[in-house]
């Protein structure tokens, strides 16, 4: 996880976890400045729940929690209230249904715009220039992007939305998060195996859908990751 460059800046950023179970904490950054070799603890967890993200982010950004059963929430950094200390098991992020879990956490700015009515030219082009995307892929190969302007703010500790359907033929959800149209990502499995994808390759589709095929698998091989190909680390 990359920290700011500056130093200096570090109070201005906060540090969020996310459980499998629905819990968040929001931490400063300060909290994590000094590590020793043997570690630190960040968060108490119960005894079946265990982290599933941690993302710094600033409170003029979202939060966006995603479940296995396809459902999601998003919600603003600001109005999660930074714990002071590292010894509690953070609050609700979301409702879950009964076996259902959070799989991937993501933070994305909160850029939201009303898309309603008249609209100028300019204003159009910077609303096509700010869109991302949330690309949702399932174990069975399936998935989708769908404009991040879609998923509405919400407060948190709801039920959420649909962000991909969930069905026999798509599987459980695997991995949720921002894109740009731009960006390639990596798919991997349970057999070894990985690919590289183009977004754009990605049908964009609206978030009560099921998607397509993404990458095609064989007898009982799923995917279990995947993640977006990062500039800086090539």
């Amino acid at each position: 996880m990359p920290m700011p460059e500056n130093e200096t800046e570090s109070k201005d950023y906060q540090i969020v976890f996310a459980t499998a179970n629905g819990k968040v904490r929001k931490n400063s950054l300060d909290d994590f400045s000094s590590i020793n070799a043997s570690g630190k603890i960040a968060m108490k967890l119960d005894n079946n729940d265990k982290i599933v993200g941690v993302k710094i982010c600033k409170d003029n950004q979202d939060v966006i929690l995603s479940t296995k059963f396809g459902k999601c929430i998003r919600f603003e950094s600001k109005k999660l209230r930074v714990f002071k200390g590292r010894s509690s098991k953070g609050i609700k992020g979301i409702e879950l249904a009964p076996n259902d879990q959070i799989v991937s956490l993501s933070v994305i700015n909160n850029d939201l715009v009303k898309k309603k009515g008249n609209i100028t030219k300019d204003e159009k082009s910077e609303i096509n220039a700010k869109e991302k995307f949330v690309l949702s892929i399932s174990e069975n190969g399936y998935g989708k992007k769908t404009s991040h302007y879609d998923y509405r703010l919400t407060n948190r500790g709801g039920k959420g939305i649909i962000g991909i359907v969930n069905s026999p033929r798509n599987g459980n959800i695997t991995s949720s998060f921002p894109v740009y149209e731009g960006d390639e990502i990596l798919i991997s499995t349970n057999k070894g195996r990985v690919i590289r994808v183009a977004v754009k390759e990605i049908r964009t589709a609206g978030r009560n859908t099921q998607g397509v095929r993404i990458i095609k698998l064989s007898g009982e091989e799923k995917v279990v990751s995947a993640i977006k190909i990062d500039d800086n680390l090539i």
